[in-house]
């Protein structure tokens, strides 16, 4: 297996301050092994089906905020218990997960253990809008960024339309309009059009 099993200690250190015994009460009640992963930029975290005479499991990336891994762990986690209730007879993000997550927040909630603000865009991404699915809002990463003093990381949403800039990855684009959920932005070299995450990290602007 390619993921590092949390010690105690490890785990512990990744915990948002106060919500060690909400956790601990969520896996006595769902104890389900958790590994951490390597940094993903597709997704925070993911709930393993177990294969045949294997476990089921959760995999984290290491480097989340507290925040984020909190919240990270608790989509998890309704993951695992709607797996052992349905098994593959509803879909992975329907209503019985919504549901099962939206209970393990208001619990977090429940426990003021959240700053006023995050607590608050909490509310509104996760529980006021019918679907939700991984990630967190653009909102919820500027409130956590601030809580981190990063404030001087720079995000796609934070350039103007027509700015030109390369992602971490190397590839340089030109922002362009903003859809749903991304903005629609043009390869500065093939002029293939791709759509970018709002919260992607900008590793450099350049003159365009």
């Amino acid at each position: 297996m390619k993921y590092k099993q949390l010690p105690t200690d490890t785990w512990r250190e990744k915990l948002l301050e106060g919500s060690e015994e909400l956790v601990d009460n969520w896996l006595i009640a769902s104890p389900v092994p958790v590994f951490l992963a390597k940094t993903r930029r597709s997704k925070h975290g993911d709930f393993r089906v177990p294969r045949t005479g294997k476990q089921a499991y959760i995999t984290i990336n290491h480097d989340l905020h507290p925040v984020e891994f909190l919240v990270t762990l608790a989509h998890e986690i309704a993951h695992y218990r709607n797996w052992i209730r349905y098994g593959r007879r509803v879909k992975p993000h329907g209503q019985e997960w919504r549901n099962e997550f939206r209970a393990l927040l208001a619990e977090v909630l429940k426990a003021e253990i959240l700053e006023k603000e995050i607590a608050a865009e909490v509310v509104q991404h996760y529980f006021k809008r019918a679907l939700i699915g991984s990630g967190t809002s653009e909102q919820l990463n500027r409130l956590l960024g601030k809580t981190q003093e990063n404030s001087n990381v720079l995000h796609v949403s934070d350039l103007p339309e027509g700015a030109c800039f390369t992602l971490r990855s190397g590839k340089t684009f030109i922002k362009g309009k903003k859809l749903r959920k991304r903005y629609q932005c043009c390869d500065a070299f093939s002029s293939r059009i791709y759509t970018v995450h709002p919260m992607a990290e900008v590793k450099e602007t350049l003159v365009s």
